[in-house]
């Protein structure tokens, strides 16, 4: 299993490792699928600016407001139906 880090800088530049995939993306809320379960990220104005799934590494740049970690056997798609739902409130 490949190590997972994640260095954030001034919460506007972030950088990953240890990511096997990226499950959905947008300016508000990116989901990856890490080592340590999925990662979900969210803030405004959030863009991948480098993607490189055979090393694992992945960085980002935008606002971010707040990352959560689920197990890798959560159920994404009912999350991000959640999300969604909070954001259109």
């Amino acid at each position: 299993m490949a190590e997972h880090s994640l260095k954030l800088s001034n919460r506007r530049n972030m950088e990953l490792n240890g990511v096997n995939n990226v499950i959905n993306f947008d300016e508000e809320k990116i989901i990856l699928q890490t080592a340590e379960g999925y990662l979900y990220i969210l803030g405004q104005e959030l863009h991948i600016t480098a993607l490189n799934l055979d090393e694992g590494k992945v960085a980002l740049e935008g606002n971010v407001d707040s990352m959560e970690y689920k197990a890798l056997g959560a159920d994404i798609k009912a999350r991000s139906k959640n999300i969604l739902n909070r954001l259109l409130k």
